[in-house]
C-alpha cells in the first residue's frame, strides 16, 4: 500500500512579517550590545591611556628647553611627604621623651602636620625646588662644574650612614682668635666701667633688648620649621637637635668691668678623624634594596635620589664658587639708644645731649628700654641683621661718636649714638651661614631674571596627596 505524501505547510504573510520582525530585532539588540560593549572598552581603554601615558607626560613647567612632567613632579611631592611624615613622627617621639623640656618637639611637629595637611603648599616648594636645580644644573655647566658619579656615591653611602673608609669622628682643635681693640674715640665716650667684654652683645643680658629684630629671630624659627630636608632618607638632623637639648650646657659669664686685655681667645673648633665603622657593604645594598621597596609604591627610586644628590652637590660648589670673594669678617657697630614714646620727646632729648647734657644720665631719665636703661642705653657690639631694620640703617650710617636725628621704629622713637665700628672676624659657622645668604640672594635674582620660565596655569591638578597623615597620629598632635 502506497505512503501517503505530506503536503507542505503554508507559508503564510502574516508569518512572514512576524519572522522578519523578530530578525530585525535580535539583530538591533546585537548591535546596541556591541556598540555598548565598544563604548565602555573605550572609556576604559581612555582611562588608562590618560593615566599611564597622557597625564604623566603632561607639562607641569618649563624652564628654557627643560620640561617638568607631571610623573617627575608627582613622585617628588610624594618623596618630601613621605620625608615630612617621618620627621612629624620623629619630633613626636622627642616630645614624648622629654616631656614637658619638649614643648618645642611638640610644635615642630604639629608644623609638619601642618604643611602635609596642606597639599598646595608642599607642591609649591618642590615645584620651586625642581625649577631651581634645573637652574642650578644650567649655571653649573656654564661654569664648568661637575661632580663625579664617585662623589654622588660617597653622598648616597653617607645619607645612608655607610662609611667604607671609616666614620667621619669630630674631635676638638683649638684655633685663636683676635679679641678687638679700643680706639681713642671709644674711650673718649665711654669710660672704661661702660666698656663691655669682647663677648658682650644685646641678646645676652637676662632681658634682650627691645630693638632686637624679633620679627627675624620667628621668621628664622618658621623657615627652620619649612626647610625639613626632604633629600635625606634619614633624619639626621633631628637626632642632633635632640641630642643638643639633652647636652646643652651654660657657658661661664664674664664680669670684669675693667678694659679688656688685647690678648688673643682661644676657640675650639671640629676636626674630622676616621674610626673604624661596623656598617658592612652587603648591608648598605639590602638598605637599599628596602629603600626602593619603601618608594616604589610612589615612583621613586634611588637613582631619584641619586638625581637630588647630584644637583646639591653641584649646589655646594656653586656656593664655593659665587662667593669666592666673601671674607669671613662682618661689619659691626658699638651703639647706644635712648628709647621713647613719641618724635617730640626725642627732640627735647635730642635738644638736651647737644645742650651737653650726659647719654649715660638723659638714658637712665627717660628710655623706654629696660634692658639696657640703667645701663646708659648700651646696646654692645651688633651686626646689621640683629636690629629692626630702620634702626641697623641709621646706626651703620652714622660715624663713631655721631648721635641721630629720632629714629622711628614700631617700638617708638630712638636717638642712636654710636661709640665705635669694626670689622670682626666671624667663626666657620657663621661664614657658612654668611655664604648660604649671600648665594640665596644670587639665586633669587638669576631666577627673576630669567623669562623663559613657565608655570602651567594647572599644575596644582597634579599635586598628590599621598601619603596622607593617619588620623590617629593627629588626635595624639592635638590632644
Amino acid at each position: 500500500m502506497a505512503k501517503s505524501e505530506r503536503k507542505p505547510k503554508t507559508v503564510t504573510k502574516k508569518y512572514l512579517a512576524r519572522s522578519q520582525r523578530e530578525e530585525r530585532q535580535t539583530r538591533t539588540i546585537l548591535i546596541i550590545t556591541i556598540v555598548i560593549g565598544a563604548i565602555i572598552l573605550g572609556l576604559v581603554g581612555y582611562g588608562l591611556v590618560e593615566h599611564l601615558i597622557v597625564r604623566p607626560n603632561k607639562t607641569v613647567a618649563e624652564v628654557g628647553d627643560n620640561v617638568i612632567k607631571v610623573n617627575q613632579f608627582e613622585s617628588r611631592v610624594q618623596y618630601m611627604r613621605v620625608q615630612l611624615l617621618n620627621q612629624a613622627f620623629q619630633y613626636y617621639n622627642f616630645y614624648q621623651q622629654f616631656g614637658e623640656y619638649g614643648l618645642s618637639f611638640l610644635q615642630t611637629a604639629q608644623g609638619l602636620a601642618s604643611q602635609l595637611a596642606q597639599p598646595t603648599l608642599v607642591g609649591s616648594n618642590v615645584l620651586d625646588e625642581m625649577i631651581n636645580d634645573i637652574i642650578l644644573r644650567e649655571e653649573a655647566a656654564a661654569r664648568g662644574i661637575t661632580v663625579s658619579d664617585e662623589e654622588i656615591d660617597q653622598a648616597i653611602q653617607a645619607a645612608f650612614g655607610f662609611f667604607p673608609d671609616g666614620t667621619p669622628t669630630p674631635t676638638v682643635t683649638s684655633t685663636i682668635q683676635p679679641t678687638p681693640t679700643y680706639d681713642e674715640t671709644i674711650l673718649s665716650l665711654v669710660s672704661p666701667t661702660d666698656l663691655p667684654t669682647a663677648t658682650d652683645s644685646p641678646d645676652e643680658s637676662e632681658d634682650d633688648s627691645s630693638i632686637i629684630d624679633e620679627e627675624q629671630d620667628d621668621a628664622e624659627v618658621e623657615e627652620l620649621d619649612e626647610e625639613t630636608s626632604a633629600d635625606e632618607p634619614v633624619q639626621e638632623e633631628v637626632q642632633a637637635e635632640a641630642d643638643e637639648v639633652e647636652t646643652t650646657a651654660q657657658d661661664d659669664e664674664s664680669e670684669e668691668s675693667n678694659l679688656p686685655e688685647e690678648t688673643p681667645t682661644i676657640t675650639l673648633t671640629p676636626t674630622i678623624t676616621l674610626t673604624p665603622t661596623p656598617y658592612t657593604t652587603a648591608l648598605f645594598s639590602q638598605n637599599v634594596d628596602e629603600f626602593n621597596d619603601m618608594y616604589k609604591a610612589y615612583n621613586f627610586s634611588i637613582n631619584d635620589l641619586r638625581e637630588i644628590y647630584a644637583v646639591e652637590l653641584l649646589r655646594q660648589k656653586l656656593i664655593e664658587e659665587v662667593t669666592k670673594d666673601l671674607e669671613p669678617i662682618r661689619d659691626e657697630v658699638w651703639a647706644r639708644h635712648i628709647l621713647v614714646e613719641t618724635e617730640e620727646e626725642a627732640l627735647e632729648v635730642l635738644a638736651k645731649l647737644n645742650a651737653g647734657e650726659n647719654f649715660v644720665d638723659l638714658a637712665a631719665e627717660y628710655s623706654l628700654d629696660d634692658s639696657n636703661a640703667e645701663l646708659g642705653g648700651d646696646l654692645g657690639w651688633f651686626n646689621y641683621d640683629m636690629m629692626v631694620a630702620p634702626f641697623s640703617e641709621a646706626a651703620f650710617n652714622l660715624e663713631s661718636g655721631e648721635i641721630s636725628d629720632p629714629v622711628e621704629t614700631t617700638f617708638g622713637f630712638h636717638i642712636i649714638q654710636v661709640i665705635g665700628k669694626r670689622e670682626n672676624q666671624i667663626s666657620e659657622d657663621e661664614f657658612q651661614n654668611l655664604k648660604e645668604q649671600e648665594f640665596t640672594t644670587w639665586l633669587i635674582q638669576t631666577r627673576n631674571e630669567r623669562e623663559d620660565i613657565v608655570i602651567s596655569e594647572n599644575w596644582e591638578d597634579y599635586v598628590p596627596t599621598r601619603p596622607e597623615i593617619p588620623q590617629q597620629f593627629l588626635l595624639m598632635l592635638y590632644e
